[in-house]
C-alpha cells in the first residue's frame, strides 16, 4: 500500500495504489502491473506498440533511450523482411497484413505439367508470387487429353496481350486466330461507337426538325396577317427549290463509300515471329526467330521461357514467292530488327567478344597478382561468406555514442 502523502502523478494510473513499474510504449501511460497494463489496452483500445511515425524531440534522440529506440525500429524490420523472405521463398506462400499465410495454388516441378516440360526440355522461370505476370499465367495440363494449353504474351506494335494456345497450333495457325479475335473486337468496339454516336445524332436530327417547323409556322402566320399572298410562279419556284438532304438521310452505304477501306493486318506483309529469351546482360531484348511452321510446344524445345512464352511479331514488306528468295527475305529481315532488338546469335557473338576482352586484360595482370584475385581476391571463394554479426560489440558502439552524446 502505497504512502497516503504520496502524490497520485507518482502512483499507478489504473489503480492509483502503488508505484508505477511498467511504461506503454504506445502512449508511455505508467501501470503497476500486468492487470493495470490489460485494462488500460482496453480501456484506451491501445495495442501497446511503440509507433515508429510518432514525434520524438531532438533532445529525446539524443539519448540512449533514443539510439535503443532505433535499433529496436530497424531490427524489427530486419525480422519482418526475413520472416517475408522465408514464407515466400521456402514454403510458396505471401502474407497479408496481419501476418496470417495465405496458400497460393500454383504448379509444381513433380506434377503432370512440371514432367511435360522437362520431356520436352522447357526451362520456365517462375515469376515471384503476386506478380502481374504470375496472376495472368494460366498455363494448364489437360490430363485427359494428355497436353498442354499455353499462355502466349503477343507483343505487336508495342502492345502487349496474353492469350491462351493449344499446344498443337502452329505460330502461324496461333497468329491467325489472334488477329482475327483482335478484328472481332475491334469491330465490336466501332459499332458500339457507332450506335451511341447514331442516336446523339438521331436527337439533335429531331431537335432541328422540330425548330424549322416551329420557324415556318411562325412565318406563314406573319405573311397571312401582314403581306399579300404570293404568286402561283414566286409559290414554284419556292416549292421547286432543292432542299439540302438531313444527316438522317444519308444511308450507312453513302458513309462507307467516304471512308478509306481499312487493311487487313495479317495481309499487309509477311509476319516474322520472335521469342524473347530472359534473363540476359544485354541492354537490348533478346529475341529468337521461330519457323511460323512449327507448333509452340516443339519451337519451344530447348528454350527458356518467363512464366510463358512472349512472342514478337514484326512485319515486312511482301516477301518474293520463290522459296530462295524468300529464305533470304526472311534471313535480311532477321538481321534487320527494329532498333532496341538483337537476335540470340548478335548476343551470342557480343558476349564472345567481352569474352576475349576480359581474357586479354587478365592475361595482362602478372601472374602473382592474378592467382591472388582468382583464388581470394574479386573471383575467391566457392561458397558465400556469411558475416556474423556480435551483438555484444555493438552494443558496446552504441553504449559510447551515447556517452560521447551526453559529454
Amino acid at each position: 500500500m502505497a504512502d497516503p502523502s504520496t502524490p497520485l502523478t507518482a502512483l499507478c494510473s489504473i489503480c492509483h495504489s502503488a508505484p508505477p513499474k511498467y511504461t506503454c510504449p504506445r502512449d508511455a501511460v505508467r501501470t503497476c502491473s500486468l492487470a493495470c497494463s490489460q485494462s488500460h489496452k482496453r480501456r484506451a483500445a491501445c495495442s501497446g506498440i511503440r509507433d515508429p511515425a510518432a514525434y520524438v524531440s531532438k533532445s529525446s534522440l539524443q539519448t540512449a533511450g533514443g539510439i535503443d529506440r532505433d535499433y529496436n525500429f530497424l531490427s524489427g524490420l530486419e525480422r519482418n523482411l526475413s520472416r517475408a523472405d522465408k514464407e515466400t521463398s521456402e514454403r510458396g506462400v505471401s502474407l497479408d497484413g496481419k501476418g496470417k499465410p495465405i496458400f497460393q495454388k500454383r504448379w509444381h516441378d513433380n506434377g503432370a505439367l512440371g514432367k511435360y516440360l522437362k520431356e520436352y526440355g522447357i526451362v520456365v522461370h517462375k515469376a515471384p508470387i503476386g506478380m502481374a505476370r504470375q496472376k495472368a499465367n494460366q498455363t494448364r495440363f489437360i490430363q485427359k487429353s494428355k497436353r498442354i494449353v499455353w499462355s502466349v504474351e503477343w507483343v505487336v506494335a508495342g502492345e502487349k496481350r496474353v492469350v491462351e494456345v493449344d499446344e498443337s497450333r502452329t505460330i502461324e495457325e496461333a497468329w491467325r486466330e489472334f488477329v482475327v479475335e483482335k478484328e472481332r473486337e475491334n469491330k465490336k468496339r466501332k459499332r458500339t461507337q457507332e450506335d451511341g454516336g447514331g442516336k446523339m445524332q438521331k436527337q439533335k436530327v429531331q431537335a432541328e426538325k422540330s425548330d424549322v417547323e416551329e420557324s415556318k409556322t411562325s412565318s406563314v402566320e406573319g405573311a397571312t396577317t401582314d403581306a399579300e399572298p404570293a404568286t402561283e410562279a414566286e409559290g414554284a419556284t419556292t416549292n421547286d427549290a432543292p432542299i439540302a438532304p438531313s444527316t438522317e438521310e444519308i444511308t450507312a452505304e453513302d458513309a462507307s463509300q467516304q471512308q478509306p477501306p481499312k487493311e487487313d493486318i495479317s495481309t499487309q506483309g509477311t509476319t516474322h515471329f520472335y521469342l524473347h529469351k530472359p534473363h540476359t546482360s544485354s541492354t537490348s531484348t533478346v529475341l529468337i526467330p521461330l519457323d511460323p511452321t512449327t507448333a509452340l510446344t516443339t519451337a519451344l524445345h530447348q528454350k527458356h521461357v518467363l512464366e510463358f512464352p512472349t512472342i514478337y511479331a514484326f512485319t515486312s514488306a511482301s516477301s518474293p514467292q520463290q522459296p530462295a528468295l524468300k529464305a533470304q527475305a526472311a534471313k535480311d529481315a532477321t538481321h534487320n530488327l527494329p532498333q532496341g532488338f538483337i537476335t540470340v546469335q548478335q548476343y551470342n557473338e557480343q558476349r564472345t567478344a567481352e569474352d576475349r576482352e576480359l581474357m586479354g586484360l587478365m592475361e595482362s595482370i602478372p601472374e602473382r597478382q592474378r592467382k591472388i584475385a582468382l583464388d581470394g581476391g574479386i573471383f575467391g571463394g566457392s561458397g558465400e561468406k556469411e558475416e556474423t554479426v556480435d551483438e555484444k560489440q555493438i552494443l558496446e558502439v552504441l553504449q559510447r555514442d551515447a556517452d560521447a552524446l551526453k559529454r
